[in-house]
């Protein structure tokens, strides 16, 4: 069995990923779509592009392999992944004039948001672990990077919902460093 052979029989996980961000992308864009608070709707948006990021970069790597090309990971430092989205949630809560707590249907879907996001890391996570080709590993593994950084931006938007005042006290090193 060649090498391209075996890369062959690893795309079924790769088109389950592509299933996974395209359903976890139209939850975030139906929600956001719903949601009264800006900030609340703001960032379901950008999970949404995220995810659009995320399905690009799978159909890249699928396409590679296709063409008997060596897939190229561009993984990015290891915190490379969360400091983009400490930096995103940062600069809107900036640009944010009212602190209002949002809805209880709001924090609701950023609870399912949440679960989403830890059921696609887990899948990433198992699926890196089956993984015997090191390309096909180290892809599964952004992807792990990539999941965990959205888990933390939606559990800071939580933190910060519930309680605005308290989440700046908490969270001083994020906005105002120095």
């Amino acid at each position: 069995m060649s090498e391209y052979d075996y890369l062959k029989s690893e795309l079924a996980a790769l088109k389950l990923a592509i299933d996974n961000e395209n359903k976890i992308r139209d939850f975030y864009l139906k929600h956001a779509a719903r949601m009264r608070h800006e900030l609340a709707k703001k960032v379901f948006i950008f999970l949404a592009d995220e995810e659009l990021k995320h399905i690009d970069a799978i159909n890249a790597f699928n396409k590679s392999i296709h063409d008997s090309e060596e897939p190229i990971i561009k993984s990015g430092a290891e915190d490379e992944a969360i400091n983009e989205v400490k930096e995103f949630f940062s600069d809107t809560v900036k640009t944010m004039v009212e602190k209002a707590v949002a809805s209880e249907n709001d924090l609701k879907a950023y609870e399912a948001g949440l679960a989403l996001e830890q059921k696609g890391y887990d899948f990433y996570k198992k699926s890196a672990a089956e993984a015997k080709h090191p390309n096909v590993k180290k892809f599964f593994e952004f992807l792990m990077k990539e999941e965990n950084s959205h888990y933390a931006l939606i559990s800071n938007a939580v933190r910060y919902f519930k309680n605005p005042e308290d989440y700046f006290q908490d969270e001083e090193s994020w906005f105002f460093e120095g």
